[in-house]
């Protein structure tokens, strides 16, 4: 901490140890076709293209329906005074009641009907496809995020093996320099590249933890 004792002006050998360090949080995670499934699975972009395709079904069944006959039942009750459907009429209250079943075909619109069946059903279509893409894109997605969590994992093992070795190259140069074998310009370039090591090895837990949350965002966590 040569470096830092000169700025805050202090022997330059004092010895400063750090309260606090950034731990690396043990992270498993499964194989890539799993994190697929479940991000398949879990995202809301899929819920959402199954239901514009049940939608899209329905649109289809719904245009469909005018190719059939339409059969409606029907009922009423009248409960008046006098009640007009009552001969002779009286001046008091009656209840009566009719049901009945009603049956119609409407032929002359079955050119429109096609043209309704065959827009439902390109849209049932696109809306199929669109499952696809979304489940393309998201596993685009995972893969990604997974080769960026592993390789910054494979950083994080570089970087740690850098500081070590900068450590040592620091702990024989300060040897040196008490037995007057190294400047002190030579104590401060090893101190440097340990600080350089250190920063690195802080900015590679940072990359992991942030291509974790990535990686976990991307799984619809």
């Amino acid at each position: 901490m040569t470096i830092l004792n000169n700025v805050i002006g202090i022997s330059l050998n004092t010895q400063i140890e750090i309260a606090t360090a950034v731990k690396l949080n043990e992270y498993k995670y499964n194989d890539l076709s799993k994190l697929i499934d479940s991000a398949i699975k879990n995202r809301p972009e899929i819920k959402a293209a199954v239901s514009r395709v049940r939608a899209s079904e329905s649109g289809v069944t719904l245009a469909k329906s005018s190719w059939y006959p339409q059969l409606s039942l029907y009922a009423n009750y009248y409960y008046s005074k006098p009640n007009q459907r009552i001969l002779p009429a009286q001046n008091r209250f009656d209840g009566t009641w009719d049901a009945g079943i009603n049956l119609s075909m409407n032929i002359w619109d079955w050119l429109t009907t096609k043209h309704q069946t065959d827009q439902a059903e390109a849209q049932l279509a696109l809306a199929v496809d669109g499952i696809s893409i979304v489940k393309d894109n998201i596993t685009l997605e995972v893969t990604q995020n997974y080769l960026n969590l592993s390789q910054a994992n494979k950083k994080i093992d570089i970087a740690k093996l850098i500081v070590n070795q900068a450590e040592e190259n620091m702990r024989v140069t300060s040897q040196k320099f008490r037995n007057g074998l190294a400047t002190s310009s030579d104590l401060i370039d090893a101190e440097a590249a340990l600080i350089s090591a250190k920063t690195n090895y802080t900015t590679s837990l940072v990359d992991f933890e942030l291509s974790k949350a990535k990686l976990e965002k991307s799984l619809g966590k």
